[in-house]
Formats: structure tokens, sequence, C-alpha cells
């Protein structure tokens, strides 16, 4: 996927205006970062009913629920398959999958530079902040829980221990990633498959050197994929409906004009 990233990247040719870019970058961060806090911080406000009687939200709701279930259920034996795991095999997978992730992000958001494509260059930020928040969730998750690792030897059930198991704070930022670079390209599977891939190689890699449960693995897929998701649905949103949020930078007539301000439920 690097190598084909690479090939699409046109020889520089003196033509981009990286800080012009680069500026315009930090405006829509800036800009983005303050409408993402309005709809979280209003989101209890605003909640509507009717999306309770929608059939996806039951069923995204029970699949993460089996899908956690499932590894808590796994947590013993998978521990025991993997534990064995050479620390250098180990490291070559956490390793490996964070940095081809993190690679290729950074790739896309290069040849946003030198193509002129904003998109690009936005997706990836979009996919930096699900990246930082979901971070902070999960350190609010290791404090929150305080399940013990499993080399503590106390067991998959040891909870509010003071540990920080759950969930890995390595595998996070790499699902947070995968999602990201996924929904870049659409979710093609021949780009989701081995973005997903490298995510799951980070949270084995963490159980190859006995850090992690499976269940810690899965609860990081959740949070990392889910947060990036959910920063794309808003930005979506923020581009579909210009006038609804205050900004802190001017913006352009097509996302509403006017003198940096904006607000109107």
């Amino acid at each position: 996927m690097i190598l084909m990233l690479a090939a699409s990247m046109p020889v520089w040719a003196g033509g981009p205006d990286v800080v012009g870019e680069l500026g315009s970058d930090f405006k829509y961060t800036v800009n983005s970062g303050t409408e993402d806090a309005q709809d979280i911080l209003s989101a209890p406000f605003h909640f509507r009913f009717d999306l309770l009687a929608q059939p996806q939200v039951y069923l995204s709701l029970i699949g993460a629920g089996a899908a956690l279930g499932g590894a808590f259920a796994l947590d013993p034996t998978l521990r025991s398959q993997l534990r064995g795991m050479s620390s250098s095999a180990a490291s070559g997978l956490e390793d490996g999958g964070t940095y081809s992730l993190s690679a290729v992000a950074g790739l896309i958001y290069l040849s946003g530079l030198i193509n002129n494509d904003p998109r690009a260059r936005e997706d990836m930020i979009t996919t930096g902040e699900g990246v930082a928040v979901a971070s902070l969730v999960t350190m609010g998750f290791k404090y929150g829980f305080g399940r013990e690792r499993p080399n503590a030897g106390r067991g998959a059930w040891a909870w509010f221990k003071g540990g920080e198991s759950f969930v890995s704070g390595e595998a996070t930022p790499a699902f947070a990633l995968a999602a990201g670079i996924s929904q870049h390209y659409n979710y093609q599977w021949y780009v989701a498959l081995p973005a997903y891939s490298a995510a799951v190689a980070v949270g084995l890699g963490r159980m190859g050197h006995d850090a992690h449960w499976f269940s810690d693995v899965i609860g990081a897929g959740l949070i990392g994929a889910g947060t990036t998701e959910l920063f794309y649905y808003l930005h979506k949103r923020h581009a579909d409906n210009p006038n609804k949020h205050y900004w802190i930078f001017p913006v352009s007539s097509d996302r509403g004009g006017g003198l940096g301000v904006g607000y109107d439920w």
C-alpha cells in the first residue's frame, strides 16, 4: 500500500503553495476542533430519541457487545497461545503495524500537499484528531477500570486494582489510523484489509509481550475506530451545514462566508 501511494505521487514541479496549504490546514484544524467541541458538549441537549428506533443502532451495539464479550471469554486461551512469542517477534508485529499505518497516513497527507488536494489533507487531519481523542479516552479507561496486566499473574478478572491494562494504549491509535485510512479510500477492501490487519498486528504484538489481554485489544479497536468514524461523521455534517457553529477563523463563502463567526441551530 505504501508503494502504491508513493508511485502515485507526482514529481515536485514547483507548483504547490505549501505554505498557503499548511495555513489553510491549520485554520481547518482549529475550526473543526471548535465545531466538534460544540457538537459534543451540546449533544445531550439535542439528542434525537427517534435514533433509538433505528435498527442499525441496536445492531451496532449488539455487534460491539458480542465482540467484546467474546474477547473476554477468549482471554485466558489466547494468552496461553501468545505469551510464548519471542520478544523480537512481538516487537516486530507492534512496530511494523504502528510504523506502516503512520507512514501511510503521512504519505496521504503529503500527496495532498503536492497535489493541492484539500480532501486528502483534511481526511488525515480528521484521522489525527481521532487518534488524539481516542488516546485520551483510553487513558480514562485505563485509570477508571484499573485492570491488571496479564504479566501481573492475577488473572483476567483483576479489575480496579490500580493496573493499566484495559484498554491497550498502543492498539487504540493504530485502529484509529486504520479507520481513517480506510474511510479516505471509501473502505475499499484492498485498503481496509491491510490497514486493519496492521492494527491487529499491533495488538498481537502487545499480547506477545504479555502486556495485554485480547479484550484489551478489542476494546482499543472499538474506541479507536469508533472515535475516528465519529469525527468523519461530524466533519461531513459540518460541511453540509456550514452555518450552525461558531468559528475561530474566517471561512470561505462555500462554508457560509462571514467574519469568522456563524451560528444558527
